[in-house]
């Protein structure tokens, strides 16, 4: 889904990256809020200028009111007032709400950049408080989220046994010295868990540009709790970025590639157009970048997100 353009805010564009054709539909109930993949293919999480928070499904346009931002521990509306739809960037589902109550919303606040999770019934969001630094992602498989923070530490939260989660693990995994100056991801992918790193997330100061140099993709051994570095990830495809990252083995994606968009918030927060101006298709073979959109799409805290289900088009 592409960026909002601010004289067009009750629409919405859609680039198919396979097909490379864009599709139009009217979107009202996106306008100038901040846009998250969370998992679930149709499902959003969107959050207003006023701290106003909604799950919002694209096809049956299904609407889920969800606490208040000031639930959430540490924030501070006279500190954070003014950007509070960027306070959220990361948003993970742990099932689809169209077929169970049962599921979770786990969030990453920007502002103490902790994690926070809520269920059907409850008041307000619950922190997570397990924080050794500042988590970088999050993701979803089986019962358990999984964390990473910007120090390469990977946590385990095991939701199986009830409300509150116990923590399975928590463990260097990323060596430290692979992850200065990088943006990290995590994602799992048919029992195997992986860390990724993001190089050249910052302003080169040199050029004055910033921009995408090396995708280093790790395996990462909860049990031995090791780190291992893959160069094939077989007929797979990563797609990066402000939605969950997600592995993908099928929609005719190019396999061993990575699907990226521009993510580097505190380095484009200071460009007049806002971000996006970082993305493309990274081949882990040859370190190659090809573009996967070739118009522009930029936006100061709503751009480019990953949809895998999206809305009824009529062609």
């Amino acid at each position: 889904m592409l960026a909002e353009k601010e004289e067009k805010a009750d629409t919405r564009e859609f680039f198919d990256v396979v097909k490379g054709v864009t599709y139009t539909m009217n979107f009202p109930e996106l306008a100038r809020k901040l846009c998250l993949g969370v998992g679930i293919p149709g499902w959003l999480f969107t959050v207003d200028a006023n701290g106003n928070m909604n799950l919002f499904h694209l096809n049956s346009r299904s609407i889920i009111e969800l606490p208040h931002m000031d639930t959430l521990k540490g924030f501070n509306l006279d500190k954070h007032h003014g950007y509070l739809e960027r306070y959220v960037d990361k948003a993970v589902l742990s099932s689809d709400p169209h077929t169970t109550d049962g599921y979770i919303l786990m969030i990453n606040q920007l502002g103490p950049r902790t994690l926070a999770y809520w269920k059907p019934g409850k008041k307000g969001f619950i922190s997570v408080e397990t924080r050794k630094a500042a988590y970088a992602d999050v993701t979803w498989h089986d019962g358990q989220f999984y964390g990473v923070d910007v120090r390469g530490n990977a946590i385990v939260f095991d939701f199986r046994g009830g409300m509150k989660p116990t923590i399975g693990k928590v463990f260097q995994g990323v060596p430290s010295e692979s992850i200065c100056g990088m943006r990290l991801y995590i994602v799992h992918s048919s029992g195997e868990l992986f860390v990724i790193t993001r190089d050249g997330i910052e302003t080169n100061p040199e050029t004055k540009l910033y921009g995408v140099e090396e995708f280093i993709v790790g395996k990462v051994d909860v049990d031995n709790e090791s780190y291992e570095k893959v160069d094939d990830l077989g007929n797979r495809s990563l797609f990066l970025g402000f939605s969950v990252s997600l592995v993908v083995e099928q929609y005719g994606c190019k396999a061993n590639h990575i699907y990226f968009t521009d993510d580097c918030t505190l380095t484009f927060d200071s460009s007049e157009k806002g971000g996006e101006k970082d993305m493309g298709v990274y081949n882990l073979f040859d370190n190659t970048i090809e573009p996967h959109y070739a118009g522009e799409s930029y936006h100061r805290f709503s751009p480019l997100i990953w949809i895998f289900n999206t809305p009824n088009f009529s062609d």
